[in-house]
């Protein structure tokens, strides 16, 4: 497993950064990313990557590989967790659970924001490292959570996202 390069930790902390942004509290980021899902019910991902300039093969390379994050350069609010110990506060904090043991639904929903998971893909780049796109997901629970794919752009040197999404989720 290759370290991230620097284009992988800027893209990173920028998603991280605009997550936490609104939020004041700490934020539990998977130690390590996801491999890059291109299955057939992810039509979007495909046209936006088609779009993008992303070939199928980084497509594929990144649906097949994984990195393990650090926290150098994240901001100080992400806090690095095993994703399958996290996985397990997520389901044992499900606010259908914990508003079964008595919780409001005011602070089952704090508590399982607070036990979230936060995780990262892995990031295709286009063959030029002009474009990249990725998935990012929170967790909270069986019915609380959302996710999306988005793109980013070099501009000027910088790492931008895209206003464009490739589709997401809430639940």
């Amino acid at each position: 497993m290759l370290p991230l390069n620097a284009d992988e930790i800027a893209i990173y902390t920028a998603v991280v950064q605009k997550w936490i942004s609104d939020r004041p509290e700490s934020l539990n980021v998977s130690n390590r990313t996801l491999p890059l899902e291109v299955t057939s019910h992810s039509t979007a991902l495909i046209d936006c990557a088609c779009d993008s300039g992303i070939s199928a093969e980084t497509l594929l390379k990144a649906s097949l590989s994984f990195h393990r994050l650090n926290p150098g350069g994240l901001p100080k609010e992400a806090r690095l967790v095993d994703l399958e110990k996290q996985s397990s506060s997520v389901r044992a904090n499900d606010p259908r659970n914990t508003m079964g043991q008595g919780k409001s639904v005011e602070g089952a929903v704090a508590n399982a924001f607070a036990n979230g998971l936060f995780s990262l893909s892995e990031i295709a780049f286009d063959n030029e490292h002009k474009h990249a796109l990725l998935r990012f997901s929170f967790v909270c629970g069986s019915l609380c959570g959302s996710g999306t794919t988005v793109l980013f752009e070099r501009v000027g040197g910088q790492w931008k996202r895209n206003d464009r999404t490739c589709g997401g989720w809430v639940s």
